[in-house]
């Protein structure tokens, strides 16, 4: 048979057994009476049931079998099979045309249950003067009930029942006799039994375990017993779920008459066994005994271990022997007249850790000690932290292990895990190991230094690890997108920003989708240009309408790359033909310019950055490697008008001022050509034109802005950068 047919039949044997029911619960009723038949089994919601009749199986496949009105051909056995079920115990129903009926349950009845008998009349006719009888015996009422209950049966209460009573038929009354029924009360367990490991008669010194045996009933067992155990009538052990009693080493004391007694968890059955006596045999040679130093047997590696056996009883000459567990021979043997010996270990290794007992022979007599463990304790060596991470690299929700482990130490061994100086759990190792602990990662807040310490509980033993730097990334989740100014429909040359938010992530990638395709980096010369989370729009144009999307990822490693796509945002651009909304957008333009010019002079008192760089937002060069769009680069010298303005540049400093790259922005700005206004001052007729502004490469090149600031084969800037310097 194979392996699956093997898992099968393993299933099958630990399937619940399906539960038949009868309503109403007797396995007696009356001629053209209803019965209900109600089968249950396993949590399975299946519908198709089994039933069976005598062994026939029955049509009906639901949970319930109902007899409408019962005559002779329904009598008999019923089974039924739930789904994912064993078959139930059979349940016989009977049907009777007798005038008086004594109903029993249909169910086993064990000893400690109620039981509840009925005498019933023909269709519910009023019986009087019921008497009820066991095996021929009138068993006793204190008043006069139509049913008979008992609150704890017992085995004793077994037997045939019947009923009599007096029924009005039609105007005179008859006294009716029910036909027997056999009641069967079963054992949940049967009558204890005490035993003896070895023999009752055990010598003085050696273990002796009694045991109190008894057997469940099938259909109950998984019922849970209590076991007692008495010495000449006295409690040695209270109730407990284990049915044994050990005596590691009997004394003459312990002689005596023993019994035990088996009960349910509730007490309502009790059994007790019958008595077993034992009787403790006295040796001549006896209460031996092993002593250690140093004390406790707690050695340091490359102390002296010392061994004294020594007895207390018994005629000389004595031979000592020393034994180790596990060890077939002895470690020593000598004669002595006398009561005491010494065995010695000059200088004490690891290797003898382990459990001593010695033995004192006289004649024919023999007598072991107790046994003494001895531990020789290993100093700890510093140990070694490991985190089973990529690099130095988790993800949140990643499960990773911590482990620590001392090369050479004494067992058992005391771990500590700390976080940033805080103790984090421990654990302990019974042998020579490592010690681990699991860390679930669940935000950027489990980064940091992780150390560990180790300590086996000799003085001045304990060592701490080197630390270990945990980096956490945030996989990108909830990637919104906010189209600023608000709505879906753009009118044709105005200016559209749609920024790409996002719930949680480190150090995200954008990618921007128009129209299922993904969207190329614009030319210098035209919009859109995507810088960071945004995508600009200086002019929107009619083949600029569309549906949007974008996708933020970042990674751990090429294989755990993670993505957060937006909802599609569609976007209408209308042709605006209205001289009077041109008019309007130039003012809008031109306000624009405004703002960027006093953005310019707020600027100015902050000529030079004072040596200070700022990260980009969330940039952090310790975690993995994040590819950033590139930047637009300037055209070249020239190529440009010798009398525009030149561009100037600033630092775009970023929420976390405490990062290391520079992020740039380049701006060109022209003055407009134009009459001044009469009356204006100078000041007033400087009008600025932005041609375009760009992101620079986060990693520049040779003719970027950014990279003519750049120190020669560093990714620093120089100090020689200035903020926003307008040119006036």
């Amino acid at each position: 048979m194979g392996t699956g047919g093997r898992a099968a039949l393993g299933l099958a044997a630990t399937a619940q057994k399906s539960k038949l029911t009868l309503d109403p619960p007797w396995s007696t009723v009356f001629l053209k009476e209803s019965v209900i038949l109600t089968c249950s089994g396993s949590r399975f919601t299946a519908k198709r049931y089994t039933w069976y009749h005598d062994d026939k199986a029955l049509r009906t496949h639901t949970s319930s079998h109902r007899i409408g009105k019962a005559d002779q051909s329904h009598a008999g056995r019923y089974r039924c099979v739930a789904p994912g079920s064993r078959q139930s115990d059979p349940v016989q129903l009977t049907i009777s045309d007798e005038w008086l009926i004594l109903q029993a349950p249909y169910y086993a009845v064990f000893e400690g249950d109620p039981l509840r008998l009925r005498c019933y009349g023909w269709k519910g006719a009023e019986v009087s003067g019921i008497r009820y009888y066991r095996d021929g015996a009138e068993v006793p009422q204190f008043r006069e009930r139509s049913e008979l209950s008992m609150e704890k049966a017992t085995t004793r209460d077994s037997g045939r029942y019947k009923c009599t009573g007096s029924m009005r038929s039609p105007l005179i009354y008859h006294e009716k006799t029910s036909p027997e029924v056999f009641v069967s009360i079963q054992e949940i367990f049967s009558t204890p039994v005490l035993r003896a490991s070895g023999s009752a008669d055990p010598t003085e010194g050696n273990p002796v375990t009694l045991s109190c045996i008894t057997q469940l009933n099938p259909q109950k067992s998984d019922t849970p017993l209590q076991s007692i155990f008495y010495k000449d009538s006295e409690t040695v052990r209270a109730s407990g779920s284990f049915p044994e009693y050990h005596i590691p080493a009997v004394r003459l004391e312990d002689s005596g008459s023993y019994h035990c007694v088996m009960q349910t968890m509730s007490s309502s059955v009790q059994k007790p066994s019958s008595k077993l006596t034992i009787a403790v045999k006295r040796i001549p040679v006896s209460r031996v005994s092993l002593g250690v130093h140093p004390l406790g047997g707690q050695v340091v590696e490359g102390e002296r271990l010392v061994l004294t056996c020594s007895v207390a009883e018994g005629m000389e000459p004595f031979t000592f022997s020393w034994h180790r567990q596990g060890s077939r021979q002895a470690l020593k043997s000598e004669i002595q007249h006398s009561q005491r010996a010494v065995y010695e270990i000059p200088v004490a290794t690891e290797n003898d850790t382990g459990e001593y007992y010695c033995t004192v022979t006289s004649g024919n007599t023999r007598a072991l000690s107790p046994g003494v463990k001895v531990a020789v304790k290993v100093p700890v060596s510093p140990p070694l932290l490991t985190i089973n991470v990529t690099g130095t690299w988790s993800t949140v929700g990643d499960m990773v292990e911590i482990r620590c482990e001392s090369s050479r130490s004494s067992a058992p061994i005391l771990y500590r895990f700390y976080h940033e100086g805080a103790i984090l759990g421990s654990s302990t190792v019974s042998s020579r190991g490592p010690g681990s602990l699991a860390l679930h990662v669940t935000s950027e807040g489990d980064a940091g230094t992780y150390s560990c310490e180790t300590d086996n509980g000799m003085a001045n033993s304990s060592q701490r690890s080197a630390p270990f730097h945990l980096s956490v990334l945030v996989p990108v989740s909830e990637a919104t997108i906010v189209a600023d100014p608000t709505g879906l429909e753009v009118r044709a040359g105005g200016s559209l920003n749609l920024s790409c938010l996002l719930e949680s992530g480190t150090t995200p990638r954008f990618k921007w989708i128009h129209n299922n395709q993904e969207l190329a980096m614009a030319s210098e010369f035209g919009p859109p240009t995507a810088v960071g989370n945004t995508l600009h729009f200086w002019s929107v144009q009619l083949s600029h309408g569309g549906n949007y999307q974008c996708i933020a990822s970042n990674q751990l490693s090429p294989q755990r790359v993670f993505q957060a796509p937006s909802e599609i945002l569609a976007i209408t651009v209308i042709e605006d033909a209205s001289p009077q909304v041109a008019v309007t957008g130039t003012i809008s333009f031109l306000c624009l310019m405004g703002v960027t010019a006093a953005l310019v002079f707020y600027f100015k008192p902050w000529k030079k950055a004072d040596g200070r760089f700022f990260n980009a937002q969330g940039r952090d060069p310790g975690r993995p490697a994040q590819h950033e769009a590139p930047g637009q680069r300037l055209p070249p010298r020239e190529s440009r008008d010798p009398q525009a303005e030149e561009p100037s540049y600033g630092n775009v400093c970023p929420l976390e001022q405490e990062s290391g790259d520079v992020v740039y922005t380049v701006v060109n700005i022209k003055k407009r050509n134009g009459d001044k206004p009469k009356g204006a001052s100078p000041s007033d007729n400087e009008e600025y034109c932005v041609t375009y502004s760009v992101l620079a490469d986060s990693k520049p090149t040779g003719d970027s802005a950014a990279g003519a600031r750049a120190p020669e084969g560093g990714s620093e800037p120089r100090n020689d950068i200035y903020e926003n310097v307008p040119h006036l």
